[in-house]
Parts: C-alpha cells; sequence; structure tokens
C-alpha cells in the first residue's frame, strides 16, 4: 500500500531570507470557521484568510500561518476597523459565563490565547526561504521519502497529512500541474535521510501576491 511514511511532521516554518532581512509578515482578517494549525499555507478568498485548498496551483498561496486559525464566528470578527481603529470584543479565542450588570462582558480565562481577528502569516514573496519535512504520498520503500542531491533544484507539491501539517511531496514533481515550491537546500543536520527538511521557495506562479 503506498502513501506517505508518516502520519504528522513538524510544522513549516519561514527560514531565512535571500536579501538577509526578515521575512515579510501580514496580519490579514481572517476568514469564519478557520482551524488550521500554525505553520500551514494560507490563501486568501474574497480578502480573508482561509488554510490553502490543497488544490489550487496557479496564484493559490498567500503565505505560511504563523497561528493557528481562531475559529471566528463571522470573517474577521475582533479585527481593529481600517485605518485605525482598536480591536473588538472579546479580545480571546475562548470566553466563558457572564459579567454581572454588564450584558456584553464575558469572562476570559488566565492564559487563553489572545485573538483580534487577524492571521498572522509570512508572505509566500520569493524573498523568504522555508522549510518544511519531505515525504511521498505515493511512496511504498524508505528511497521514495529521501531526498537526494537532485532534489536541490526541484519543483515539488506540498501535500497535508493527517493531523493537518503539511509536508514537501516528494510524489510531485510536475510543474505547472501539481508544484508549487522549488527545493533550495536540505537542512545540514538531516543531510539525506528519510524525511528529512527541506528548504524551499515558492514558485512565482504558485505566489497568491503582488510581488
Amino acid at each position: 500500500m503506498s502513501g506517505p511514511n508518516l502520519t504528522t511532521h513538524v510544522p513549516a516554518i519561514p527560514l531565512k531570507t535571500v536579501s538577509g532581512n526578515t521575512e515579510l509578515t501580514l496580519s490579514v482578517n481572517e476568514k469564519s470557521g478557520q482551524t488550521f494549525l500554525a505553520g500551514v499555507p494560507v490563501q486568501l478568498a474574497s480578502g480573508v484568510v482561509q488554510k490553502w485548498d490543497g488544490t489550487t496551483i496557479s496564484a493559490g498561496i498567500f503565505g505560511m500561518s504563523l497561528i493557528m486559525g481562531s475559529n471566528l464566528a463571522s470573517n474577521g470578527k475582533g479585527a481593529p476597523p481600517q485605518p485605525w481603529g482598536q480591536i473588538g470584543s472579546p479580545g480571546a479565542i475562548q470566553t466563558w459565563g457572564s459579567v454581572p450588570n454588564q450584558p456584553n462582558g464575558v469572562n476570559i480565562a488566565i492564559g487563553t490565547p489572545f485573538s483580534d481577528g487577524r492571521t498572522l502569516l509570512a508572505v509566500s514573496y520569493g524573498d523568504t526561504i522555508f522549510e518544511a519535512m519531505c515525504d511521498n504520498s505515493a511512496g511504498s520503500v524508505a528511497a521514495d521519502y529521501t531526498p537526494t542531491q537532485a532534489s536541490i533544484g526541484t519543483q515539488y507539491g506540498l501535500t497535508f497529512d493527517t493531523n493537518g501539517y503539511i509536508y514537501v511531496d516528494l510524489g510531485k514533481t510536475t510543474p505547472g500541474t501539481n508544484t508549487v515550491v522549488q527545493c533550495v537546500g536540505i537542512n545540514p543536520d538531516d543531510g539525506l535521510i528519510v524525511n528529512a527538511r527541506l528548504q524551499f521557495v515558492f514558485i512565482k506562479s504558485a505566489q497568491q501576491t503582488w510581488v
């Protein structure tokens, strides 16, 4: 039976930039009901951020999420109105109960993650080099899951695993059909091992950006 070697993978990260600057990050209003993980591709849909659908290859990826989806009740709930508005209620991803004499008040447990209605993401701009584990959605033997020196410069697709993270898919190598990234290096701590971490940039055609 063919398939990936692992059921879950480490989150993808922005690793470094070609220019030496910090990676370009944005906070953009999040679509309602999003529960994606940190370290996965996201896309714009009518101006709000959602998890990448996994199939849109041309101009399909706006960036890589740096935080989890907040499962908002409505698009951008709580996001500050432009240009200089303040963050709206409740300012947290979870609340409970009510507050005496404050009909619009809620309780927020200590340590509850903050929510401002937006997703923080690293834009899929070509200056940023990202890193993620490799695997193979059509693999069956160890060699299928292992990068080689020839992997550098090769275009690959990205695939979600069963737990919601992504991996660089060594089984997707047809430019214009199923590839969205180009490998530019292999993590030197991993080397040519099974499921090594690959360094990559998003190919121009896959970038859903203005640059």
